[in-house]
Formats: C-alpha cells, structure tokens, sequence
C-alpha cells in the first residue's frame, strides 16, 4: 500500500503563506530590479542623447563661425594685400593663430603639388603654454593639412594637439589647436590653426559620462577627461566610433561592449569638418546605486516574511482547535447520532461561530429531511410517468411533422429538372450530417468533460483544487501536464471548428447555387416546348468541372469514381450557361443510375464502376468542332432501345426516379445551338459513350 503524507490544516496555512509571499516578494524584488534597471538605462540613454545633441549643436555653430572667417579671408585672398586684408580682419580674434592659402602648382604631376602664402601669424598665445613661435612649424610638420579632405567634402577638421614633452604631464603644458580647411574651388584651399580652450571647457567633466570630440582621422580633439586627451588621443578602434562611423543615420544611442565591460553609449554627427561627438557611460557604475537599492530591499523583505510567517503561525493556532470540534462533531452525526451539538462561545461573532451555528442548523435539518425522503419518493413516481406520457405526445407530433415534410419530398421530385439539383442538394446535406455534425457532436462532448471536470474541481476543492488539478500529471499524454492536455484539446477543438466552418461556407454557397438552379427550372417549365436561353460565349472545361463538382457528392456516395481527360487548351462554346449544366448532370445522372439499376439486377458491368468526360477539338468542312464524350463502364443500353432513347415519350426510369428533362430535351437544347448528341457506342461493362457535337467557339 503506497504512503499517503497528511498535513494538518496549520501546516498547509503556513506552506501557502510561504508559497505565495515568498514568491510575491522574490516576484516584487524582480520587477522592480528589471523597472529600476530598465529606466536608468533610458536615463541615461536621454542624457547622452541629450549631452551629445547640445555639445554638437555647439561645436556645428563654433565650426560654422570659423568656416565664415575663412570664407570673408578668402574672397579678399586673390588680392596683392591678402595678407593686410587677413591682419587686419583677425585683429583682436583670439581664436584663430595661423592663417594659410594653398594653391595647386598647374605645373606638378596631377596638380598635386601644392604652394602655400601665409596670410597671418598670431603665435602670441604659445607664451602661455611655455612654447616658442617655433611650436607652429612643430604643429604643421606632425599634423598634415586636410587638403584632400576640403577637397572632396569642401571643409574638414582634424586635431592638432601634438603628445607632451618629456616632463609636461599636465594639460596646462600643450596648448590646445585644431586644424580646419575650407575649399574655396579653382584648386585653391584656405586653412587655419585654431585654439579649442572653449570647447575644451564645453567638454568638462562632471558627470559618470565621458564625452569625446572625434575629428576624421579618430583622434581626440576635445574630450571630458583631460589626461586621455594629451596619453592616448587615437580612438579609432573604439567600438562607439566605428559603430557612428558605420552608421547611416546622423544620432544615435546604442549598448555595446568594449572588451569585457558594457557601455550605453551615443553619438552625434557633424557635418561641419566630419566631426564626431561621441558619449559613453560605463554601465557598472551606472547601475551601481541601484545594486544597493536592491540589497537594501531584499533585507526589508526577509524582515517582512519573518513577521508574516510568526503572525500565521499564531493565526493558523487559533483556528485549528474549533475546526477539529468540529471535525469530532461531524463524525457523530455519521454514526447517526443527530442528537449532538457544537458548543458555541458566546461573544465570538466570527465565522467559526457562524459555523457552528449552522452546523447545528444542518443537524436539526438532516432529522426533518430524512422523514421527507419518502414522501418525495412518492411524488417522484407520479412525475417520472407524467413526463412520460408528454414525451410520447410529443414524438406523434414529430412523427405527424416528419410525414408531411417527406410529402412535400416527394412533391417535389415530381419533375426531373428539379430531381437533379435536389439529388445534389440532399447529397451535400447527408455529407454535412454525417461528418460536420457528428465531428462537431464529438467537440462538443470533449468540451462538457472538460468543463464539467474543471467545476467539478471548483466546487468541491475550490480554486487551489482546481490549479492543483490541472497542475497533475496527464493520464492520456505521458509527461504532459493536465492543463496542456485541456489547452491542446480546447486548441485543437477551436482548429476543427474553423476547418468546419470554412467547409460549412463552401457547402452553404453551392446548396444557394443549386437553389437558383431549381428557380430557374421551374420558372422554365411553362416554356419546355421552346428554348430561350442566354446565349454566351463559355470556358467548357470550367463548365464540365462543374458539372463533376454539382453531381461529385451523389457519385461518391454510390462509389462511382469520375476521370477526366481533356484536350489541350481550353476550347470555348457559345452556349447558355445553364442548359449546358443541365444537359452534362442530366447525362452524368442518367450513367449513375445505369449503374445502380445493374448493381440491383446483377448485369455484368465494369468494375470498378466510373464515369469519364472525353474532350477533342476536330476540323471540319463547317470549320472547327468541339467532340464532347460522356462515358461509363455500366450495363449499356439494349439494341432495341437504342434508337429510341431521344423519344419524347421514351423512359427506363420507374416512378420513384421522376420523368421530367429526358434525352430528347437535351438533343433540343445543343440543336438550338448548331450542335448535335448521339448514341456512339454501348458495349455493356467496357463502354457506353454519347458523343456531343458542338461548334468550336475559340481558345479562352
């Protein structure tokens, strides 16, 4: 006998505090961890954004006012006073320390030789810094001019700030400058030195951001942190550079690693010089308040679990002792003493007392019900056989209402032009009944089990229950819980419903498509004895596979299996659409029921039984014909009927099988149309063929 573990009813309070505060909180501590995290990475996203957005804006307009100094310096350059023109309009500029024009030499190789005037020198500020004049010549022999750079993109921008001598650590030691160009056309390209104190204190440090201003070649020109602007300049290979450098759009803000730290990082582009501001925040110390944050809450929340858990422990004492007089109680009354009572404390308005109180309500009740289950036997009886003899009265009226529907049947078989679309009709509804309906019969059951097995759950075990429930292991799928069983089933229920319905629609259109098909034979029938149709020009290989599709029901049903061997191309006919339907079922019907009448008798007939449509397209003196063959490996037809079967009056057919459009009708309706029918050939069990003749009307 397999252990059972039984818990009281103070274990399983606790264990639920435990399973579900305990999650909760771990459930808390985790979003808020993934929330706190989750909006300082957008923080910090925004400020970069927004650092690098203002820092470039500044830089673009800084660029954009030394880019216009140059242009006023070189409209006036072609002058014999360039060089007067440039002293004098730099006159109290503090930023601009050498000004240059370059010319390419017409005489060099390529124009590639280029011959450079000096406008203007303002070395005067190298003072400051410890160097001499000579620092300039320093500066243009380590930092190229960026002529091929204006050039092509009519400005550039690049870094002049040479590494440190020996002894200068500090940035106070190397001033700092920028080289820019600007393309003036005609091989001319005017330059200057600039100093960048400013936007070096536009770049101050301040924050756990480093910000960098990355000139073309990947070299600092400005940057947050002082000491790598003057150690290590070259950034090229930085991951955030090489992503902005690659990037199509002109801001951006991006995650990326640089070797094993994260960064959450931006750039801004500037197209004045193809400048780049770059930002970047290391993302462990970005984090690192919020890891407090998150140590700090989880040792609130063990404090708060501890309290939970003792306040339950003294709550879950209270409450077992009057349960388990209860349960005493309650083990009396199943012995069949309804004489005991639950002692009840007086004072105590809770729902312990409450119970109690109806639970000695419910021992007063069960003596007085007991006495009335035999009178309610009683009065069963005489209700069981009342709600017999209504449902009898109610089947005769079933029965009454079925009769007269199956008259109103068989008036309505009356005519062979009805009986066929009808046949169709009744065909398409039996397969409806037997599979959709029967299908959806099965769903519906599955479904009743699984709701009636969730309520039952429910309502006996409550909503625990019912999760534990579905939380057991499946006994039909192994190693598949209860739930997924229920949610495959409801799924796959849900996916036949669909397929059903779709199915259902495409029923639903042809059984409308036969209705107007019957309209309009009856509304013909008073006009039989001529022939009034609406005469188009018709795909026939559509017509025909319709004509396969209206009947293809009736022929399964009866296992009679259709083939099809059509000529190559699609000839077309003029014809009325529906005449020709009527006149191809009307033959395809008349090959069933030959078949079905010598299944029935016993005459030989092939086997297995099916019908075929043949198609060709022939000359002839009248131009091209269409040679349309309706075949089947029935009994055939006897020699004596053979040159009667397009009489007017002339049937094989009983009673049962209506009369209505016969042979001689469908001959009517193709002669109407320059066409001709006949009887090719009957070789009972091979081949029994009707060949139509009819004018070729094109290739559709």
């Amino acid at each position: 006998m397999a252990f059972r573990w039984y818990f009281s009813i103070r274990t399983k309070i606790l264990l639920v505090l435990v399973a579900v505060v305990v999650p909760a909180v771990g459930l808390y501590l985790g979003l808020a961890s993934r929330i706190s995290f989750q909006d300082k990475t957008l923080l910090i996203y925004e400020l970069n954004q927004t650092s690098v957005r203002t820092l470039g804006d500044s830089v673009e307009a800084r660029m954009g006012r030394v880019f216009d100094k140059l242009r006023a310096i070189g409209r006036a350059a072609s002058s014999t006073k360039s060089s007067q023109f440039a002293r004098e309009y730099l006159k109290g500029d503090r930023e601009m320390v050498r000004v240059g024009l370059l010319s390419s030499d017409p005489n060099s190789a390529n124009g590639k030789r280029w011959v450079e005037k000096r406008l203007a020198d303002q070395p005067g500020f190298l003072e400051g810094y410890g160097q001499d004049p000579d620092y300039l010549d320093r500066v243009r022999r380590a930092v190229p001019i960026p002529i091929d750079a204006a050039v092509k993109q009519g400005t550039a921008a690049v870094s002049a700030i040479l590494p440190p001598a020996p002894g200068a650590t500090e940035a106070t030691d190397v001033p700092p400058l920028m080289t820019v160009a600007l393309s003036l056309g005609h091989g001319r390209v005017i330059y200057a030195d600039v100093r960048t104190e400013t936007m070096l204190e536009t770049f101050g440090s301040g924050s756990i951001a480093s910000v960098w201003l990355v000139d073309s070649n990947g070299r600092l020109m400005a940057s947050s942190d002082q000491k790598r602007l003057l150690q290590a300049n070259q950034v090229s290979s930085d991951p955030l550079v090489k992503i902005a450098r690659q990037s199509k759009v002109r801001s951006e803000v991006r995650r990326f690693d640089d070797g094993p730290d994260s960064f959450l990082g931006s750039f801004y582009k500037i197209s004045a010089g193809n400048l780049l501001v770059v930002s970047r925040t290391d993302q462990g110390e970005a984090f690192a308040a919020a890891r407090v944050l998150m140590k700090k809450s989880l040792l609130y929340a063990i404090v708060v679990v501890s309290a939970a858990f003792l306040i339950a422990l003294f709550f879950a004492h209270s409450l077992t002792v009057p349960i388990q007089k209860l349960v005493n109680a309650t083990r009396m009354i199943a012995q069949g003493n309804f004489n005991l009572l639950v002692p009840v404390r007086s004072g105590r308005g809770d729902e312990l007392s409450l119970l109690a109180n109806s639970f000695n309500s419910m021992t007063h009740d069960l003596r007085s019900s007991r006495e009335k289950i035999e009178e309610y036997s009683r009065d069963l009886e005489k209700k069981v056989a009342d709600r017999t003899v209504a449902i009898r009265e109610t089947q005769e009226a079933l029965v009454r209402t079925t009769r007269l529907a199956s008259v109103g049947e068989v008036a309505g078989r009356a005519a062979h032009e009805v009986l066929n679309p009808l046949t169709n009709i009744s065909t398409r509804l039996e397969r409806v009944q037997t599979t959709s309906f029967a299908e959806t019969a099965k769903d519906i059951v599955l479904l009743r089990e699984i709701v009636g097995a969730w309520d039952k759950d429910y309502r006996e075990k409550g909503m625990k229950g019912l999760v534990d429930g579905l939380e057991s292991p499946s006994r039909a799928i192994p190693g598949k819980k209860l739930i997924e069983e229920d949610l495959a089933n409801l799924i796959s229920v849900g996916k036949d419903s669909e397929k059903r319905l779709e199915a259902l629609r495409g029923d639903v259109q042809f059984l409308l498509k036969e209705t107007l098909r019957i309209a309009k034979i009856v509304n013909g029938m008073r006009q039989l004895t001529r022939v009034s149709g609406n005469r188009k020009k018709l795909d026939l290989h559509a017509v025909l596979d319709e004509a396969l599709e209206s009947v293809g029901d009736l022929l399964t049903k009866n296992e009679v299996s259709r083939e099809r061997f059509f000529c190559q191309g699609s000839p077309s006919i003029f014809f009325d659409h529906d005449e020709l339907l009527q006149v191809m079922t009307n033959l395809i019907r008349n090959s069933l029921q030959a078949i079905q009448a010598g299944r029935r008798e016993g005459v030989k007939q092939g086997e297995p039984s099916k019908v075929w449509l043949t198609t060709q397209v022939v000359s002839s003196p009248r131009g091209p014909r269409v040679m349309l063959r309706i075949s089947d490996n029935g009994p055939g037809i006897a020699a004596e009927n053979a040159a009667k079967v397009f009489d007017t009056s002339f049937t094989t057919k009983s009673m049962e099988e209506g009369t209505g459009l016969g042979l001689s009708i469908c001959r009517r309706f193709i002669r109407a149309y320059d066409g001709e029918i006949e009887l090719e050939k009957s070789e009972p069990g091979i081949e029994t063929s009707f060949v139509i003749d009819l004018p070729e009307g094109g290739q559709t």
